[in-house]
């Protein structure tokens, strides 16, 4: 049976058919959370990474039946931070034919080729800070909220296809033991003459956030990777995060008024969506909302400390402080992710404070 390649284009029909393929993948992983799909196409037509970037959809067909997808696309305002025209890939699915797989990859490459890429790095979907990486352990446990899923098998097409790794990311577990060090560097820290660290204010977030988008900046400038937010991006990533934050677990340190760190986890809402099973319609919202109220889980997702206030305890005051607000909210412990695995001093940091790691992420490069 012949192998075709279909290239999409970005109309809601092309997109739907696309996001829906995964739906075929995972019917027997209870593992996998289904996203909201439609969240998903809106995503991939109109988000912001099209504003910073230019993308190509495929489909594979053994001859009527898709059997593998694939993004591949250009980031400009990556290329333009690191001088470079680097490809990348994300959005992959596939049944386990490697056949199938190399043919759409050959046809991602070869679209990147024309457009004067040498090599091609993923899975991105789209860039840095949206999903990343491709799991390739754990396996047995539902992902959380804003990190990826696959079958085991992925990594034998992916690597079968010519990728090498190229950078893993980390995810460590918290449970909510706080050790007594801890409690003393919070003492020490919340004594310290003009110390602040308060929850966000969730009415005046937008304002907050603009607050803090100059931490973020300096904080995650040396990450592998980075790539500075434009204002779509962050604008995005504010109205998302609008939605599901709670104030009891998202904080600023402000020395004498004026930020200088800021911590947020995320209930995992990801155990809710599951039960949404990829709509919010007719009754998927109903559970949704049900759902919530049960979750034990949160993620700690994005944390800056400006350079100069970095290794003064202020990090460790700020886990402190979601470590006790969780447990009063009935949490029983925290996902902290994704940490790169260049990033020594955070994990160093994380262990030290009793974080288990136990998932990984990795990204692969090829040259084209």
């Amino acid at each position: 049976m012949a192998i075709r390649v279909e290239a999409l284009s970005n109309s809601k029909r092309d997109v739907k058919k696309f996001v829906n393929f995964m739906k075929q993948v995972y019917t027997s992983y209870p593992h996998f959370v289904p996203p909201i799909y439609s969240e998903v196409v809106k995503f991939i037509m109109n988000g912001p990474f099209n504003q910073i970037g230019e993308k190509q959809l495929l489909l594979a067909y053994r001859d009527d039946q898709i059997v593998a997808r694939l993004s591949v696309h250009r980031n400009f305002a990556h290329n333009k931070h690191y001088q470079e025209n680097q490809g990348f890939f994300g959005f992959f699915e596939a049944l386990d034919d490697q056949e199938a797989v190399n043919a759409i990859f050959a046809a991602g490459e070869k679209w990147l080729t024309e457009r004067g890429c040498t090599s091609v790095l993923g899975p991105e979907n789209f860039a840095i800070y949206d999903e990343i990486g491709l799991l390739i352990d754990a396996f047995d446990l539902d992902p959380i909220l804003l990190c990826t899923y696959n079958p085991p098998y992925y990594l034998k097409l992916i690597e079968n296809a010519g990728f090498k790794k190229e950078v893993d990311w980390y995810a460590y577990w918290k449970d909510t033991t706080i050790p007594e060090f801890m409690r003393l560097i919070n003492k020490r820290v919340l004594r310290q003459k003009g110390v602040v660290i308060r929850e966000v204010n969730r009415k005046n977030f937008d304002a907050e956030a603009e607050a803090v988008k100059h931490i973020f900046n300096e904080a995650w400038a040396e990450n592998w990777g980075n790539v500075p937010f434009t204002d779509e991006q962050w604008h995005h990533l504010i109205k998302e995060l609008k939605m599901i934050i709670n104030e009891k677990l998202a904080f600023i340190t402000e020395i004498d008024g004026k930020p200088i760190a800021f911590a947020i986890s995320l209930i995992d809402a990801n155990q809710a969506v599951k039960k949404a099973n990829g709509s919010l319609f007719p009754f998927g919202i109903i559970k949704l909302l049900l759902e919530m109220r049960k979750i034990k889980k949160v993620r700690t997702t994005i944390m800056g400390v400006l350079k100069e206030h970095r290794n003064k305890g202020y990090e460790i005051a700020m886990v402190h402080k979601t470590i006790e607000n969780g447990v009063a909210m009935g949490m029983t412990g925290a996902d902290c992710s994704l940490i790169v695995e260049t990033n020594t001093a955070m994990s160093t940091v994380l262990e030290k404070i009793g974080c288990v790691r136990y998932k990984t992420f990795r990204l692969f490069r090829k040259m084209i």
